[in-house]
């Protein structure tokens, strides 16, 4: 064998050693290429989005959601928010540096671009509207979230958990849904005994009419089952035929509908019981009658939405107000300032705890919001 020949299977054999150390990888063309120093989120619709692998930036789009990364220690990294949840004074007394942040979104379809653009978040957490908004006009990507107003406790146990992912707080988010089992466990042992022909019926009543109302296609059903309550009007579907200027799920009934249901509880959001007890066609309901009409409380969020926050407090403030008796050993104001200092870090005083369930905490409605943003 020649020297050129020798040199030649040199070469070749050393190739061959080289090639066995390597590998070729490709990325499918339906998945985004990962790179170093990221890390890849699937959202709640299934949508794949990369994120810096550490110090990722957030604008967070939704009442209720906005909540969720206090809970899970993580809202430094939150640079936009929703003015809703800004404008509560509660949510300004756990987080006073709340108010200097922007405020791009203000409610469901209403975000501001230019304003977003110049907080420039790494991602924006939000729903289908608001996402589609953002995706349409920035190169922001989104992760979707995929709750209705139709959606349970189930739901709510998904997306405290998703987004343990997406904060990289998963302990946390596990922390939060614990204690909710804890609690919907608790109600049930006071309340599993009560006849279904003898549970409190509870209405509850928005807006100035207080006609505007949640039915049986909503959350609100599964909350007050919860308390070992029913839902006054749970043949009412209020999810389908949109009216105009109202919330999703949120839905005007009549009053004949109103008097035929016949509550035992009525929970109103504005005014006060005694426009109630002095109105022709309010007094002659029986939770009227006994004096059973309530505000509906408010905290870091209006309660009539589905959130981490209503989820835990709503059912229980709801079991308390119907069966009293059945709760004389756990005041109502230490199960407050467990969950917010438990779930929140957030130390109430035992006022701040009274203006929680007597709904005296201000809050806003969402013409107030139109308006501020």
């Amino acid at each position: 064998m020649t020297r050129s020949v020798y040199a030649l299977c040199a070469l070749i054999i050393a190739a061959g050693i080289l090639c066995c150390g390597c590998t070729t990888t490709t990325t499918p063309p339906d998945e985004p290429a990962v790179q170093a120093g990221t890390r890849t989120i699937t959202d709640m619709e299934g949508n794949q989005i990369i994120l810096p692998a550490e110090g990722a930036t957030f604008g967070v789009f939704g009442g209720p959601i906005s909540q969720v990364p206090y809970l899970l220690g993580a809202n430094d990294s939150v640079i936009a928010v929703t003015k809703g949840p800004q404008m509560m004074e509660m949510m300004q007394e756990m987080d006073p540096g709340i108010t200097a942040k922007p405020a791009p979104r203000t409610t469901n379809g209403n975000v501001n671009i230019e304003e977003l653009l110049v907080t420039n978040p790494d991602c924006v957490i939000a729903f289908d509207v608001d996402g589609e908004i953002v995706e349409a006009h920035t190169d922001i990507p989104v992760i979707y979230l995929s709750g209705t107003m139709s959606d349970g406790f189930d739901e709510m146990r998904k997306e405290i958990a998703f987004m343990g992912e997406v904060f990289q707080s998963p302990d946390r988010a596990q922390a939060y849904i614990d204690y909710l089992d804890r609690t919907l466990a608790f109600l049930h042992e006071r309340t599993a005994d009560i006849p279904e022909d003898e549970r409190v019926t509870v209405f509850l009543g928005e807006g100035v009419s207080h006609l505007q109302t949640l039915g049986g296609d909503t959350f609100f059903t599964e909350w007050t089952d919860a308390a070992g309550c029913r839902n006054a009007v749970a043949d009412i579907e209020t999810t389908q035929g949109q009216q105009e200027g109202m919330h999703t799920g949120i839905n005007e009934i009549s009053m004949e509908q109103i008097l035929a249901a016949d509550p035992d509880i009525i929970i109103i959001d504005t005014g006060s019981p005694a426009d109630l007890a002095n109105d022709n066609r309010w007094k002659e309901l029986s939770a009227v009658k006994e004096g059973r009409v309530y505000k509906q409380p408010t905290g870091l969020f209006l309660w009539s939405r589905p959130s981490a926050e209503s989820a835990v407090l709503y059912p229980l403030w709801i079991a308390y107000a119907a069966y009293p008796d059945r709760f004389e050993d756990v005041p109502l104001t230490d199960r407050v300032k467990d969950f917010y200092a438990e779930i929140f870090g957030f130390n109430l005083t035992d006022t701040q705890a009274q203006k929680v369930i007597d709904g005296t905490y201000g809050s806003i409605t969402f013409g107030q919001v139109k308006q501020s943003g």
